[in-house]
């Protein structure tokens, strides 16, 4: 009985925020999505004939379900991936077609998935051709904000030159956003989602120098983001 005074009394705050205009209901999502985390831990604990909710909060609840499914999915894959992005294309399957790249201005460096995938393509070919993969390290912490619904990730590479000279280091911290649903200009759930939407990197360093946007430019992609050389090899930065 206590669990199921518990759960009315988060529904009615979350209830509190729902407004109706034009017939459409409204809902600031993410101010209830704490208030949705609360009803979804003591729905465990509530017999399931005191759980009858409003097909609205129903589907917020059922929302709420899948993106932390759909969290746990994309780390996982980020975690198994990372350590062999210097080696191997990564797995896109938990990507948005219309994923965008950007940098720590908010400006879009890259759009769509196909871009995406070139963008990995042409990095690994690049490293590859000037530095030793098999002994190069990529190194990454993992934390999720539940908050912002984002997935960061620390990152450190050293890079091993081919033709010997001291290692150079590429640290920097990216960002990936997830949508639990795709809505199209109305607000109306156009598709599942539940993918990243969004890779913004905050930041990047090489050897403790940090580089400005456009960061790509670190590994060749754009012209006079580093100076010539930069990552070719050793003694380049200090």
């Amino acid at each position: 009985m206590k669990s199921f005074v518990t759960m009315l009394a988060v529904l009615s705050g979350a209830a509190a925020l729902v407004t109706t205009t034009g017939g459409h209901n409204e809902v600031r999502r993410a101010s209830i999505s704490q208030s949705i985390g609360l009803v979804l831990e003591s729905s465990t604990m509530v017999d399931k004939e005191t759980t009858n909710l409003s097909p609205f909060l129903q589907e917020m609840v059922d929302e709420q379900r899948e993106l932390q499914m759909d969290v746990g999915k994309a780390m996982d894959v980020l975690r198994k991936d990372y350590p062999y992005f210097l080696k191997r294309a990564p797995d896109f399957s938990i990507y948005h077609d219309s994923i965008k790249i950007k940098d720590s201005t908010g400006k879009a460096q890259l759009s769509k998935l196909s871009s995406y995938k070139n963008a990995f393509y042409v990095m690994r070919t690049m490293i590859s051709l000037i530095y030793d993969t098999d002994r190069s390290v990529l190194q990454n912490r993992m934390v999720y904000d539940s908050t912002r619904t984002q997935i960061r990730v620390s990152f450190n590479a050293m890079l091993v030159p081919k033709l010997g000279g001291r290692p150079v280091h590429v640290d920097g911290i990216s960002v990936y956003s997830i949508d639990s649903i795709i809505r199209d200009g109305e607000g109306k759930r156009r598709d599942k989602g539940g993918k990243i939407v969004e890779h913004k990197i905050e930041k990047m360093l090489v050897n403790g120098n940090a580089i400005q946007p456009p960061y790509f430019g670190v590994f060749g992609f754009a012209q006079g983001a580093v100076p010539a050389g930069a990552l070719a090899g050793a003694g380049a930065w200090s």
